[in-house]
């Protein structure tokens, strides 16, 4: 195929200074073997086009057994406990044992305090980021600030430089 391109184009760039040449075209083997060529690439870029085509149809089956099994996830999941307005009946930073509310998950996009869906922004918890809904978010991180304050000793929040020995 590059030959008679080659070929060709040399032909054509001698027409433009001589004019035009007798033997112009290809002889008619060079076109039974750019056909050939050709039918041997259309063969090849369709099994290419088969396979990506049966990666999709697996692809898109599998999405949506995932689907169904989220659905099917969010289905069996419970409903929310009923709320109260003490953090000990919503099972709050102020409640009871941390290590059995990091022992059960909420599902999956619910805060782990509260328990809501929606959310403007979610925030780190004592569970990880994007654990809590941004009020329970709030009030976790003022929690940790006042604490991390009442534990740090004046002496440890100065500064941590020494004077160099000397030697």
């Amino acid at each position: 195929m590059t030959d008679f391109a080659r070929r060709y184009g040399d032909c054509l760039h001698q027409q433009s200074r001589s004019g035009p040449p007798l033997s112009s075209l290809p002889g008619m083997v060079e076109v039974e073997d750019m056909m050939t060529k050709s039918r041997l690439q259309f063969e090849a870029l369709s099994k290419i086009r088969d396979v990506v085509v049966a990666q999709q149809v697996a692809q898109d089956q599998q999405a949506a057994e995932q689907r169904q099994q989220q659905k099917a996830f969010s289905e069996a999941a419970p409903p929310p406990p009923a709320t109260l307005d003490t953090d000990e009946a919503r099972g709050g930073f102020a409640a009871g044992d941390a290590k059995k509310r990091r022992g059960r998950a909420a599902p999956p996009g619910r805060c782990h305090s509260c328990n809501r869906a929606e959310t403007p922004e979610w925030r780190r918890g004592p569970d990880g980021a994007r654990t809590l809904c941004n009020a329970c978010g709030l009030h976790y991180a003022k929690l940790t600030r006042k604490q991390n304050s009442a534990n740090k000793n004046p002496a440890a929040s100065s500064s941590n430089l020494r004077p160099k020995e000397a030697i």
